[in-house]
């Protein structure tokens, strides 16, 4: 089975932490995003991967370049201007002319079973299946509702009313697809497969489901949501002190670190350093007695003093909002 990677956004929430490398591309313990992304997608059958590209491309393209995902089968589109989820996929078409298919955000962190949507999907004939996660209010996400059939009932705008389940979900951003979908997209514009494509097939009556999973998922949305997948993973492992120090960064054993601390290859951590909820990438230097809570500091910093709620990288300094 192949599946397509959205990955050609530009990040916005993420600001300024994606100006300097794509958001497919920030490492949460030790693993870049969309290799997370992948490697599980592997476990339930993928086999090949597509992969649209835009916004500083070389950041996602250089993580197949060492070893071990330079064995990893990827293949990447460009596109000079973004097309969205569905023209980028539109642009691809040729690649997933084989039968059912994958598509799926670059930038989530899930971990739940595939196998029983992907039987779903095939015994009801679907077009599209939307993999769904439960959602309770208040809501952070437009809530979705499907009925007792797996129907998807309403969706930006498009509500067909009937036997709805109770439950309310958000969409996780993973479709199982069927090639047939390509007759509902235009070539070679931008378009949205949330807001044209679906509520269009839905309106022709064309059978889209929602499936149900039960699991993790985190959409890391803005970096209070980053800094809560990195903790989230760490209470998943179940491995205190929760902290993650690659073993090509030096760490004086004066430092105090953690709960909840990553530090990526390259980092030096001096004397009485001290940090809590805090992600360093790359070749980050720490100070002698720098402190650091609910932090997230880009690659190549050079950080000394007390900093509490920020983002620190080479396009400055900001807020942890």
């Amino acid at each position: 089975m192949k599946a397509m990677i959205l990955a050609a956004g530009l990040g916005t929430r993420l600001r300024p932490l994606t100006l300097e490398r794509a958001k497919p591309a920030i490492p949460l313990l030790g693993k870049p995003l969309v290799i997370r992304l992948m490697e599980k997608l592997m476990e339930h059958g993928v086999s090949e991967f597509r992969m649209n590209l835009h916004h500083l491309p070389h950041s996602i393209e250089q993580l197949f370049n060492y070893k071990p995902w330079d064995q990893l089968p990827v293949s990447f589109s460009f596109e000079q201007d973004i097309l969205g989820t569905a023209g980028g996929l539109k642009a691809n078409e040729l690649v997933f002319d084989g039968g059912t298919f994958l598509m799926a955000n670059s930038d989530i962190v899930a971990d739940f079973p595939l196998a029983d949507a992907l039987a779903f999907h095939r015994d009801r004939g679907a077009l599209a299946t939307l993999i769904l996660y439960p959602q309770q209010p208040p809501y952070r996400h437009s809530p979705l509702r499907i009925d007792k059939e797996g129907r998807l009932r309403n969706f930006r705008g498009t509500s067909l009313g009937g036997n709805l389940r109770p439950e309310t979900y958000v969409f996780t951003g993973i479709h199982i697809l069927e090639p047939e979908i390509f007759q509902f997209i235009t070539p070679g514009i931008f378009c949205e497969i949330n807001d044209e494509v679906y509520p269009k097939a839905l309106s022709m009556g064309k059978p889209i489901h929602g499936f149900p999973v039960t699991g993790y998922w985190n959409d890391l949305g803005d970096p209070c949501r980053y800094l809560e997948a990195q903790k989230d993973l760490f209470l998943r492992m179940g491995s205190e002190p929760f902290v993650h120090i690659s073993t090509r960064t030096q760490c004086h054993e004066t430092a105090m670190l953690g709960p909840f601390v990553s530090a990526e290859a390259g980092c030096l951590i001096e004397r009485e350093v001290v940090a809590q909820n805090t992600i360093l990438w790359g070749n980050v230097r720490l100070n002698r007695g720098t402190q650091l809570h609910n932090c997230i500091v880009g690659s190549s910093m050079t950080v000394e003093g007390l900093h509490v709620n920020q983002i620190i990288c080479r396009e400055g300094s900001v807020p942890l909002v």
